[in-house]
């Protein structure tokens, strides 16, 4: 038996009912108390305590991303990989209108977007590390649904014409799954890289590519006949995904998306109107991240009024409130030049407790300006200090939370 067949077997005598008391006495039990888990580790075995260990930590941080799978099966880096239950959610609905015969997961980890993809569609799972696709295997059945899970080298596959979905590694690992290795933020770095990516999308038309969010399009394939999305999900930028053929609802476009409301914009990318001059106007307005990201922030900025406050900066500032979800909006009640004392006293004047600082282009270190600002009343504001030109400001605000009143 090979190290990857010895860990697999462990981790499925982890999952027998006999290991039930092992997993409650860990996931109750004081994990800083040396003694005790060197005591359990005498009565259950060393392996099996800390694949025992990995399992019941990899469950709790399962639970923001799988709130309704409390028997998922991941190790902590999968979990860290996988796709939360809302945002494979949302990706499925594209190929529930589909309506495909069958969806082949590609490097599917511990089956994040395998478990809502198999609720639309028959669905094959495929994954190079054995422990990742016994894993997806296990969550996948749990789900009910027609699944199969392999382990295969994806590059090896023979697929033309199927409908896929593809999560290329952007992560250094191993065959045992672990991947806890150097991030790989350029596209060029994912595995299997953009030749592959390329050859797939011309056999298989009808596919998505998961990316990481922080992805230069302009590393992309041309988007004459693709769409790329970047998904927000509870005002973090999880994910962007690269959909072609005839899940490309947008096709030639980029596509904003916030979870869980569902908001969407589609449009072409374009630079921000910038008259101000440098000026601010009553209110200071902060686009949604995949808004920005996606390059879509102008195509909502007319109606309202906005103009970039200086170039490059991606604030924007107007004379009312931007929309809602897309942009976080905060009244401006004064703006000076960027002294820390000066800035301070006019906050303690005014009773000022808790102060948010923020910034673009390193302007300030925010928490070191935090510590300067903040003072001992009940009055909570939000200070940006942007440097505009040769100059640096203080644009004091209140909190988007409380536009009536100066408390947080």
């Amino acid at each position: 038996m090979n190290e990857s067949e010895t860990l697999i077997e462990l981790w499925k005598r982890l999952l027998e009912p006999s290991s039930g008391e092992l997993l409650v006495a860990l996931e109750t039990g004081d994990l800083h108390r040396i003694s005790w888990l060197q005591a359990l580790r005498e009565s259950w075995g060393g392996e099996l305590v800390s694949v025992a260990l990995e399992l019941v930590e990899a469950r709790r941080r399962a639970a923001v991303k799988f709130p309704l799978r409390e028997s998922l099966v991941a190790d902590i880096a999968g979990v860290e990989q996988a796709t939360g239950a809302l945002t494979a959610g949302h990706k499925a609905e594209r190929f529930k209108r589909l309506a495909p015969t069958r969806i082949h997961d590609l490097c599917c980890g511990i089956g994040g977007d395998g478990m809502a993809l198999a609720a639309v569609a028959p669905t094959r799972a495929y994954d190079i590390s054995p422990l990742r696709a016994w894993m997806c295997g296990e969550n996948l059945r749990a789900t009910g649904q027609d699944v199969d899970c392999r382990c295969e080298d994806v590059e090896t596959l023979e697929l033309g014409g199927e409908t896929l979905h593809f999560d290329p590694s952007r992560r250094e690992g191993d065959l045992k799954g672990r991947g806890r290795g150097r991030r790989a933020w350029a596209y060029r770095d994912y595995k299997p890289g953009p030749d592959f990516i390329r050859s797939l999308l011309e056999r298989n038309p009808d596919s998505a590519v998961k990316l990481g969010p922080g992805i230069d399009v302009e590393e992309l394939p041309a988007l004459e006949r693709l769409e790329v999305e970047f998904i927000q999900e509870s005002g973090r930028l999880v994910q962007a995904v690269l959909w072609s053929g005839a899940l490309a609802e947008n096709e030639g476009q980029h596509t904003a998306t916030l979870l869980p409301g569902g908001e969407q914009v589609s449009g072409q990318p374009g630079p921000l109107p910038g008259d101000s001059g440098g000026g601010l106007d009553r209110w200071i307005a902060v686009p949604a991240l995949s808004l920005e990201r996606s390059g879509l922030t102008a195509c909502l900025c007319r109606d309202p009024g906005l103009e970039e406050i200086a170039p490059g900066l991606g604030l924007l500032t107007g004379e009312s409130e931007a929309p809602a979800p897309w942009f976080t909006s905060y009244e401006v009640l004064e703006s000076m030049p960027w002294r820390p004392r000066r800035t301070a006293a006019w906050l303690a004047e005014r009773d000022a407790g808790v102060v948010d600082v923020k910034t673009r282009g390193g302007a300030v270190d925010p928490e070191k300006a935090r510590k300067l600002l903040r003072g001992k009343g009940s009055n909570h504001f939000v200070v940006f200090v942007l440097r505009l030109g040769r100059k640096i400001i203080a644009a004091i605000c209140r909190p988007p939370s409380s536009p009536g009143s100066l408390s947080g």
